[in-house]
């Protein structure tokens, strides 16, 4: 019969309380786990449960048919579960008015006549739990008994309570090292295994096949458990995307080993009886099977287990779950196998346009350069030397100048496209002068353009200086083409707060805002005025600069001008 649909005994129904309790996973668990249950356990009229408080006794909780003391704190000395507790043994006070160890002003004005007071832990009694009657009454034998088990399973919970606590925050406190990226990769395969629509139907027969009440997808690395996908019948207390400490789990084993662990009562096998798994987390039967990729690597395990036996370890069970453990394997090779595609299908997109892009654009900017070359060599072969020779060379310079910056910037997209990003050949060197050279060529190149400069640099500066006046090369250029005639354009540059900053500003039209996240995109030109040239690579150039030497370029236009920012952190 399948274990979820079987009636409930006396009996089965105290081994179900205390499976409960020692599954807890903290004090707050274990004691309200003892409120729900004790009391219809035991018959009695109230229950309560108490904790030590160095030598005070603090009621922290009780289910009654009238109040007792719930958040109050006793001397030791002065009540009954202080007197267990200090004794190490269970008080059986049959009448209250009778018995020297109870307070009776405190008892006064409650229902109580009649108490069992339970140490919880006897060997060092950090807790009791006490029942209570209302009216004179000896309990019978199996009362008791009921109470102390409660009172041992309690032990061991919050024993085992402290262990995870203690587990926990030393995974808290362990360095992290891209912690982010490892909570993505978790929160990932949770979504993943969600994901994969024959896993719920997975667990349901993996728990009609065993008669076991829980059963999970889980995802283990060398420090993280992680529940993906459960099936909990018996209320084990766990969802998707919840954890347990790696170092309490079997799983971590099965990750060092990658073999199926199974046994069908912890009590009786040699191997696991005095484990500390089964202990922690109160199971008798288990069963884990490593989900292996296909390229080798150790993914996570697909486990069921209960708190009561199970006949789990013979080959029909084995042979199914690693036949389940490969299925599941498999979705997730697939899903992997097709984001892969697709990514490599996105990067190919984006390389043929880029390549088209690239011909259609090199091949108009060229032309024009070609071009003039090609009418000043015709004219040096026809007319020979004559008064115009030395302005048609210059013109055929500066077309060769055009020509090499065309192919320099395409140069520095292919590095920063194809490569490893740009290089940097770091100098510590005066930055104001470099920048101040680059306003000087551009003042030459645009007579008609004002230009102001406020420059408050160290004397060094630890970066790749010609990169830098390449970057900020590109900036003016950018506010010279888009920029207002008639307004200045101010180049400014200081350090702050350790973080080198680099200004470049001009007056005009703001840019849209729907715009400016295109700005840097390779190939892509803005609205400039009439004979501007360019193959739409300064900007893209510019922010790779800015990305090599660790740092960005922040913009803000608006109706009074539109400013580059260039910042990045100083080192040293």
């Amino acid at each position: 019969m399948d274990q979820r649909s079987r009636p409930s005994t006396p009996l089965t129904t105290l081994t179900k309380a205390l499976a409960r309790i020692s599954r807890a996973r903290s004090t707050d668990d274990v004691i309200a786990t003892i409120r729900s249950s004790a009391r219809s356990l035991i018959g009695c009229q109230g229950i309560s449960i108490v904790l030590k408080d160095g030598s005070l006794c603090h009621y922290v909780e009780e289910d009654a048919i009238g109040p007792l003391w719930k958040g109050q704190k006793f001397p030791a000395s002065a009540c009954i579960s202080g007197w267990a507790m200090t004794n190490r043994k269970t008080a059986v006070i049959p009448d209250i008015a009778t018995d020297d160890r109870i307070p009776h002003e405190i008892y006064r004005q409650t229902f109580v006549r009649a108490v069992a007071m339970a140490p919880v832990r006897i060997d060092d009694p950090v807790a009791a739990i006490g029942a209570y009657w209302s009216q004179p009454y000896t309990p019978d034998v199996w009362e008791v008994e009921t109470l102390e088990a409660l009172a041992d399973a309690a032990a061991t919970a919050l024993e085992n309570a402290a262990v995870i606590m203690a587990l926990k925050a030393r995974q808290a406190l362990a360095p992290g090292l891209g912690q982010e990226a490892a909570a993505e990769e978790l929160s990932a395969a949770v979504g993943k295994v969600a994901g994969i629509a024959a896993v719920p139907t997975i667990l349901d027969v993996v728990l009609r096949m065993t008669g076991m009440g829980f059963a999970a997808v889980a995802r283990v690395t060398e420090t993280r458990w992680v529940a993906c996908q459960v099936l909990d019948p018996v209320g084990f207390g766990l969802k998707p995307g919840d954890e347990l400490p790696i170092e309490s789990t079997l799983c971590n084993e099965i990750r060092s080993h990658r073999r199926t662990i199974v046994f069908d009562d912890a009590v009786e096998d040699a191997q696991y009886c005095d484990h500390h798994t089964p202990r922690i987390y109160g199971l008798r039967s288990y069963i884990s099977e490593p989900i292996i990729l296909a390229g080798g690597e150790f993914w996570g395990t697909l486990c069921a287990i209960d708190p009561n036996p199970a006949k789990v370890n013979n080959p029909e069970v084995l042979g199914a779950f690693k036949l389940f453990a490969e299925l599941i394997a498999h979705h997730l090779d697939a899903e992997a196998r097709l984001r892969a595609t697709n990514a490599s299908l996105e990067r190919e997109r984006e390389l043929a346009e880029l390549r088209e892009q690239f011909i259609a654009v090199l091949g108009h900017d060229l032309r024009n350069p070609i071009a003039a070359l090609d009418a000043g060599t015709t004219r040096l072969l026809k007319e020979g030397w004559t008064s115009r020779s030395p302005l048609v060379l210059k013109l055929m310079k500066a077309s060769i100048s055009r020509m090499t910056g065309l192919v320099e910037n395409v140069m520095d997209l292919a590095r920063a496209r194809m490569g490893g990003g740009i290089t940097l050949e770091v100098t510590q060197d005066d930055l104001a002068v470099t920048l101040q050279h680059v306003v000087d060529e551009m003042r030459i190149a645009h007579p008609g353009r004002e230009m102001t400069v406020d420059f408050d640099l160290p004397a060094t500066i630890a970066a790749d200086h010609l990169r830098l006046a390449q970057m900020v090369s590109n900036l003016l250029s950018n506010a010279i083409t888009h920029g207002a005639d008639s307004m200045a354009i101010s180049i400014t540059g200081a350090v702050v707060e350790g973080e080198l900053t680099i200004g470049v500003a001009n007056g005009g039209q703001p840019i849209p805002p729907e715009q400016i996240d295109k700005l840097f995109l390779p190939f892509k030109r803005g609205e400039a005025r009439a004979g501007s040239r360019g193959l739409g690579l300064g900007l893209y150039i510019a922010s790779q600069i800015a990305q090599a030497h660790d740092g960005r370029i922040d913009v803000r236009s608006d109706a009074n001008d539109t400013c580059f920012r260039f910042k990045m952190p100083l080192k040293g």
